[in-house]
């Protein structure tokens, strides 16, 4: 009996082991165990590819906030490592951004060359206050300032403005035109973003406050400022562009999102360009908290995939809470201006290029089952569209079950349907996110990211993202391209599977 017993136990957990890790990402980061949000410290140091984090390491559930910690060498692969920054016993660790004070302007390190943190210290609800750590061995270990906090109250032209509840998520950066530090910081229930200057990192001085436009439905968050280079439609580089990002609400009310503002920095003032605001960087629920890579030449970011409104809620119980795939930033200058371009950064050996065709017409692939061996996979496909009817593709189909990417040349809206895509985590949770897509020389274009529970859709080069979880119960394996005969062709389509 006592045999059967156990027999019993070890299928019943393998089962249930096999249940949690089946939404597991594979080329993006998620925790071993328990939770995980905000992306923080993103940095590149002697060849690695930094990612800290907000992490619980007590509990699959917020709380206990502290700085996780994995490392990667092509932004893909990642492996976890010891917690970076764990909680004090008055306070946790909230977020914050982490540089390469390479030439020592702290005096923390005696051969020119350190990490230091610098992050919010939340007082359990009570206070929030700013606070600093460096690191002498490429981040494993880290020591707390004796000196903390060092920036103990938020400032304003007209002086202090006292101890504050909330007054977090720091940003920093160096600005090579007035050779300082930087800090973005936000007031998050007075919509700003405050700027602050350092020779040091340790003291540090109020310069402006940025807010009172754009989305204001929910408490502002993360800010992340980045120059951004700017190219011309033949690709050659000709300016750069300050781009400001805000965590707050997503272009659906209720739910969280990101918007973003562009304009000009001079080291003191950010001076917003004279557009409609807001503007959003992803037009599906599932992308937060995104901030900028430091010391490196290109414009990356990374975000937490998931959505305030149910992030305590999905069926990965070992884990909650997953990693965007990093992005690389640019503007493309047209005829109407400048827009923003997001590009997955996905290169890596473990791609396997499974297929490759050319000039199909939408009635020779609709309802053809295309199939592959995992739920990790990328596609890349241009549709030449001369119709008006809808046209485009089903991901992770299985029984009863299906995710619907598709175009509607009449509104000239791309669209995300995840109403059926299997296990909805709650009421709010079956979704139709849609975002004005035009059309390019009568050609769209779609780079679709699909990893077991994560679909990223980047429509047009990049100047369309739609972001979602999803959660199918089924095997879900298959693929199918929908359209008719009158709507047009598939220039091309290309496909990847993530073999590990």
């Amino acid at each position: 009996m006592a045999r059967f017993t156990l027999i019993f136990f070890l299928i019943s957990y393998s089962l249930q082991s096999f249940s949690q890790e089946r939404w597991r990402p594979e080329f993006h980061f998620s925790p071993e165990k328990n939770w995980m949000n905000d992306p923080n410290g993103l940095v590149y140091l002697n060849g690695e590819w930094h990612l800290f984090f907000q992490h619980n390491p007590l509990e699959n559930k917020w709380g206990h906030m502290s700085w996780g910690h994995a490392v990667s060498h092509d932004l893909l692969n990642w492996t976890e490592l010891e917690v970076a920054i764990p909680e004090g016993e008055e306070e946790w660790i909230f977020s914050g951004s982490v540089v390469n004070d390479k030439n020592n302007t702290s005096g923390f390190f005696e051969d020119n060359n350190g990490l230091v943190a610098i992050y919010t210290a939340d007082y359990h609800g009570k206070l929030e206050n700013q606070h600093l750590a460096y690191s002498k061995d490429n981040g494993r270990t880290w020591v707390k300032y004796a000196g903390n906090p060092i920036i103990p109250q938020a400032w304003s032209a007209q002086g202090s403005l006292g101890e504050l509840k909330e007054f977090r998520d720091p940003n920093i950066f160096w600005h090579q035109e007035s050779e300082k530090w930087i800090m973005a910081v936000v007031l998050p229930k007075q919509y700003k973003v405050q700027f602050y200057s350092s020779t040091n990192l340790k003291t540090w001085k109020w310069e402006s406050d940025f807010g009172g436009v754009g989305d204001m439905r929910k408490i502002w968050e993360c800010p992340g400022m980045t120059k951004v280079p700017i190219y011309d439609v033949d690709g050659k580089q000709i300016d750069f562009k300050w781009l400001l990002m805000v965590s707050s609400s997503g272009p659906d009310d209720g739910y969280t999102g990101m918007q973003y503002f562009t304009g000009n920095f001079d080291g003191k003032t950010f001076s917003p360009d004279n557009e409609q605001w807001p503007k959003y960087l992803d037009h599906g629920k599932d992308f937060y908290a995104a901030i900028p890579f430091n010391n490196t030449s290109k414009s990356l970011i990374l975000g937490w995939f998931s959505n305030w409104k149910y992030a305590q809620k999905p069926p990965t119980n070992a884990y909650k809470g997953q990693m965007s795939i990093v992005r690389e930033l640019s503007f493309v200058k047209n005829r109407d201006g400048v827009t923003l371009r997001q590009r997955p950064v996905v290169e890596s050996q473990n791609w396997n290029k499974v297929l490759q065709m050319e000039q199909m017409p939408l009635s020779s692939s609709n309802g053809i089952d295309w199939r592959t061996q995992s739920r990790t996979y990328r596609l890349q496909m241009t549709f030449e569209v001369n119709g008006s009817d809808n046209f485009g593709l089903k991901i992770l189909v299985g029984e009863n079950e299906q995710t619907v990417i598709s175009y509607n040349p009449n509104s000239q809206e791309i669209s995300l349907d995840r109403t059926q895509s299997g296990h909805s985590v709650d009421l709010s949770f079956p979704s139709i996110e849609r975002a004005f897509c035009p059309l390019i020389r009568n050609r769209l274009t779609l780079d679709i990211l699909v990893d077991n529970s994560m679909v990223e859709v980047f429509a047009n080069d990049g100047q369309v993202v739609i972001s979602d979880l999803v959660f199918p119960e089924t095997d879900a394996k298959s693929w199918k391209i929908f359209g008719n005969e009158n709507q047009g062709k598939l220039m091309d389509i290309s496909v990847w599977e993530w073999e590990k």
